[in-house]
């Protein structure tokens, strides 16, 4: 995917999502004298992310000038051959007018996806790949009371854990060990995983402590 990154409007919050980003996308950073500073962080997952990176800083000022750089490399990109998806990361509406042309072009029509940062062109795009998942995840409203419900209850197993395996070698293992109780469907399915995970020794071990902790 093809990502072009109005960063003069967007900023680092246009940024989120680069860790969903791969070897087969491209990201280009356009940019002008007002906006030349990138959080490390930020920049450093899109350097992580193994993704082509390249910058593109507005020679000279003017209204909408970035935009039209915008508009002419999207151009230039399709009229290259390129026949992928490609997506404008920014807030300004304008860039409707410039998705809805490649759409009335025909045959030879290009999609173009907007949103306001990495992650949301993702989900809009709506491509058949795991990301695509991962990020409608992550995106998804939950409610806060349940959530938190089940985050004290973790933490109450992960503190029942730490008293049940103090000074038993396993101490360390805790957090897999909670790990393998929290999707158990049964004691034979948590004697088998715990097996699996440890071996046979200290797998048997680890099930009778959890055992007699269960009940």
């Amino acid at each position: 995917m093809y990502f072009l990154i109005d960063f003069e409007n967007v900023q680092n919050e246009g940024l989120k999502g680069a860790r969903y980003l791969g070897k087969e996308d491209t990201v280009v950073i356009f940019y002008s004298t007002s906006c030349e500073k990138i959080q490390q962080g930020s920049l450093q997952q899109l350097l992580d992310s193994s993704c082509e990176l390249d910058i593109c800083k507005l020679k000279k000022a003017g209204k909408n000038a970035l935009d039209f750089y915008i508009a002419t490399k999207i151009g230039a990109v399709f009229g290259s051959g390129y026949r992928g998806r490609a997506a404008i990361v920014s807030r300004d509406q304008g860039f409707i007018a410039v998705r809805d042309y490649w759409r009335i072009q025909g045959k030879e029509a290009r999609e173009i996806t907007l949103g306001s940062s990495l992650e949301q062109c993702i989900l809009q795009a709506n491509e058949n790949r795991p990301r695509t998942q991962e990020v409608r995840e992550w995106l998804k409203p939950v409610k806060l009371e349940t959530e938190f419900a089940r985050y004290q209850e973790r933490r109450r197993v992960r503190e029942a854990l730490e008293s049940v395996f103090a000074d038993s070698g396993y101490e360390e293992q805790v957090e897999i060990i909670q790990g393998l109780f929290e999707k158990r469907s049964g004691k034979k399915i948590l004697y088998l995983d715990a097996v699996k995970t440890f071996g046979r020794k200290d797998g048997l071990e680890i099930y009778r402590k959890m055992r007699r902790w269960i009940g």
